[in-house]
Formats: structure tokens, sequence, C-alpha cells
């Protein structure tokens, strides 16, 4: 997740246009997961120019933590949500919910393959994958906002899945320190990223070492691309909330519009909240982690 002025005003422009003039919701859809593949194809080419010897050596433990991070925040967003998600009727124009199944497994499918092919094929050089994730990510924003619908009174739906956010984070965080190397304060700044890939990398590279750094930005990036692939299956057990929980910071950019193919009325107001508060969270929590907590393993 990049934070850029830009993408603010990118999702506004989608937004205002959106107020005159609706997107065809199928035609929205193939185009935002279009985009959606394209940018997942510049995560993986930005990793391209990382040593394959230290990408093999910590991919396996990166993903597991990842997937430690979704797993324990989903099963605590399922205990304190307020109510299951209700079902959404099918709106007018014959657009469906992101649910499981075929649909939802071709998704996370060619998500995967858009993340391997940049990760093989990708531009390597540094700046040019950079500032196209920029435009890609403005796009993503455009197109997002063009189909948010936001509900001030939804915004305290959000609690539940900041609170699941921080719970989940907290926990694997201890069970990482203690099961593994890693030092307390590298656990804790991982986790309390919340898929911020691009604060977690540099902060830890600042203050421990290299190979922590590469785990902290990894972990992270694994998160947002895990989210974006299992959306379906979330979101239809555990509805907007459980996706924008799982998205953690990154809910209010390149997760936003997975919660909002729940189709639920108040997806996009609580995605941007959960991700807003998160984002701002993470900003003050990392640094704060990595000065105050001991290097040393729990």
């Amino acid at each position: 997740m990049l934070l850029d002025i830009y993408l603010y005003v990118a999702l506004a422009l989608g937004y205002a246009v959106g107020r005159v003039r609706r997107l065809p919701a199928r035609f929205a859809d193939a185009a935002t997961l279009a985009v959606v593949a394209v940018l997942v194809y510049l995560l993986g080419a930005s990793l391209r120019g990382t040593p394959y010897g230290s990408l093999a050596f910590t991919v396996g433990p990166a993903l597991g933590w990842a997937a430690l991070l979704l797993a324990t925040t989903a099963v605590i967003y399922r205990g304190i949500r307020p109510r299951p998600a209700s079902p959404v009727p099918t709106p007018a124009d014959g657009s469906r919910p992101n649910v499981a199944g075929r649909r939802g497994a071709a998704v996370g499918l060619l998500l995967v393959a858009s993340l391997l092919a940049g990760l093989f094929t990708g531009n390597p050089s540094e700046a040019a994958t950079a500032s196209l994730l920029n435009y890609a990510l403005y796009v993503l924003l455009v197109l997002v906002g063009w189909q948010l619908d936001l509900h001030l009174s939804a915004i305290r739906s959000a609690a539940a899945p900041i609170a699941a956010a921080i719970g989940g984070a907290a926990v694997s965080a201890v069970v990482i320190g203690l099961v593994s190397g890693t030092g307390v304060s590298v656990a804790f700044a991982t986790a309390f990223s919340f898929g911020w890939y691009s604060l977690a990398g540099p902060a830890v590279a600042a203050s421990a070492s290299g190979s922590g750094a590469l785990l902290a930005f990894l972990t992270n990036f694994f998160r947002e691309n895990l989210t974006m692939t299992t959306a379906g299956p979330v979101g239809s057990r555990l509805g907007a909330g459980g996706v924008a929980a799982l998205g953690g910071a990154t809910s209010m950019d390149t997760t936003l519009w997975f919660a909002l193919r729940t189709r639920e009325q108040s997806a996009g107001t609580v995605a941007l909240t959960t991700g807003l508060v998160l984002t701002l969270l993470a900003g003050l929590v990392v640094p704060l982690c990595l000065a105050a907590l001991p290097a040393a393993p729990l």
C-alpha cells in the first residue's frame, strides 16, 4: 500500500462522477478485476529484484505468518461481529455478490497467476515498477469510487473489524514470538503493520536485520494478496466487515473493491473506515514497537 494524496483524489473523483452517472455493474466488475490483476502483476514484479536465495528462505515463513494473521483475525471477527451479514437481494441489473464457488475460485487463480507472472517476467526496474504501481492504484480507486455508496450511519459498524484486526495482530505476534526465533519487536511491528508492507519493510530495516525487514515486507505483502484471493469465501461467510478486517490497512484502497463485492449497503463505509483507522494506528504503533520492545525472541 502506498500513501499518496492522489490516491484520495482519485477515489473522490470516482465517487463524484458516480453520483452523476453509474457504471453498469457487470462492466464495472470486469474493468476493476482487470486493473486488480495488473496491480497484482506489478506487485509481483516489485519482488523480482530480491535475490532468489533470500526469497526462497523467507517466502515459506512469510506465507505461514500471513495465513496465521488472517486466520486469527477471521476467528476473532466471527466471534465479535454484531450479527451475521444478511443476504442481499440480487440487484435489478443482474449483478451478483462475490460469493464462494467457481467464480470466486477463478478470481483467486487469476490473481495467483498474475502474481507469479510478475515475479518471473516483470520489469526489473524498481523505479518503473513503482511508477506503474501508482498509476494502477489511481485507476483502481477511480473505478472503486465510481461504485461506492457511503453511509455515515454505518461508521460504527467498523468497530468490529478494527477490533478483530488488532486482536489478530496481537495473537499472531505472540505465537510467532514463541515458536520462532523472531524478536519481539520485529514480530509485533510486522503484525501491527496491518498489510502496509511499504511501511513494514523500511521500518524494520531501519532498526533490525535485513532478513527481518524482508520477512516483515513479505508477510504484509502476502496478507494483502491472500485477502484478495480469499475474499470470495470470506465475503460470503463473514460479509464486508470480515473482508475489511482481513485487509487491514489496505481495505481503504487495494482491497476495498473486494469488500464492495459483497453488495452490502454499508460495505464501502465499513471498509474505508477500517482501513483509515488501521493505517493511522500502524503509523503510530510500528515505530513504537521497534523502539520500546526487546529485540530478543519471547
